[in-house]
């Protein structure tokens, strides 16, 4: 059983392997208030990304975000931005584990994946989102990402700010954020 105690650190390079472009961090996730009575009727539909945390699966411009509900009322998330020219899209399901914290949303993209947290910090629904996502890594350290959405393709610098504050209050780096270009993207 040689291989045994190889697991831990095959495990850690795993999760550092995982976590390349995102946020690490040290200790527990921050503690964070979610949106109260969220209510994702009026969430749904399309939102562009303004600012994000690095994130490996993000590469492109015009980054956008659509939100549907399906018919087990789980949530239909289409991803979609252009990548040197290309539209790349990728579809994931999504799901309000507790109706008593409707804004910890719960989303995956592969069907072999764990569910990922995905909850609103704050939102207006009509025109701004703040979402933050951790995840503790093996006890010793954390993962972060964040995304600024607006329902269109430029928002308001003074309420990028507020957002930022409400952020940085509950212990996440938002120098971290970089901004989405959003410039030259059609419709």
């Amino acid at each position: 059983m040689a291989f045994f105690p190889l697991l831990p650190l095959a495990l850690a390079l795993l999760s550092v392997t995982y976590v390349e472009g995102q946020v690490p961090g040290f200790g527990k996730c921050p503690t964070v208030q979610v949106q109260k009575d969220f209510d994702i009727s009026q969430y749904l539909g399309l939102w562009h990304e303004i600012e994000r945390f690095p994130f490996v699966f993000e590469s492109g411009k015009c980054i956008t975000a659509n939100y549907t509900l399906k018919s087990d009322g789980h949530v239909r998330v289409e991803n979609s931005e252009n990548v040197n020219g290309q539209a790349q899209v990728a579809v994931g399901d999504g799901y309000i584990p507790d109706t008593k914290e409707s804004a910890k949303l719960l989303v995956r993209f592969y069907a072999v994946a764990p569910y990922a947290p995905y909850w609103i910090l704050k939102t207006d629904y009509k025109t701004y989102t703040l979402i933050w996502s951790c995840g503790d890594l093996l006890g010793f350290g954390n993962v972060q990402f964040a995304w600024i959405l607006a329902r269109e393709r430029e928002l308001d610098p003074a309420v990028i700010d507020e957002l930022h504050k409400l952020a940085s209050g509950y212990g996440i780096d938002v120098g971290q954020f970089s901004k989405t270009d959003q410039a030259k993207c059609g419709n």
